[in-house]
């Protein structure tokens, strides 16, 4: 019975003593990373009939990725995986139309974009600007309709 109770007082103090180291270790040193986010990018609009000027719908949706837009700070615990969305008119190399960490926003097509094929390009960017392998996006029509001058 002896034994039993003394190893019994050995195993508490050791656990006691582990969970000593446990509770001081640092945890604020661990380095989280935007791994594999994954997008998807739709509209409700008719994509066949879109006009300039005209405000499109848009649903966002992201994973792996900690949301916040690039004008606030992430959360301490968010630094190293938090990211926005950046959306383009037909070329990753122009200015983005919006930028935002929103899941459901309008983007306005521009008043000067001519007749025609079109896409929206959404990709995803860490906090810091650095550019995600997560990009989609999707085709539509301009139509532009002509006015007449009844002067």
């Amino acid at each position: 019975m002896r034994t039993v109770l003394s190893r019994l007082l050995i195993v508490s103090a050791f656990s006691v003593g582990l969970g000593t180291v446990a509770c001081t270790a640092n945890i604020h040193d661990n380095t989280l990373n935007v791994t594999d986010p994954k997008l998807t990018f739709n509209t409700t609009a008719d994509v066949t009939n879109i006009t300039p000027g005209q405000a499109v719908p848009l649903t966002l949706s992201a994973e792996n990725i900690f949301l916040v837009d690039p004008a606030a700070t992430p959360p301490p615990e968010h630094v190293n995986d938090a990211g926005y969305f950046e959306i383009y008119l037909d070329d990753e190399s122009t200015t983005p139309i919006l930028i935002t960490a929103q899941v459901n926003v309008s983007v306005t097509i521009p008043a000067t974009t001519t007749a025609g094929s079109h896409k929206l390009i959404c990709r995803i960017h860490k906090h810091d600007g650095t550019e995600t392998a997560a990009v989609e996006e999707f085709s539509f029509t301009v139509k532009v309709t002509a006015s007449v001058d009844a002067g």
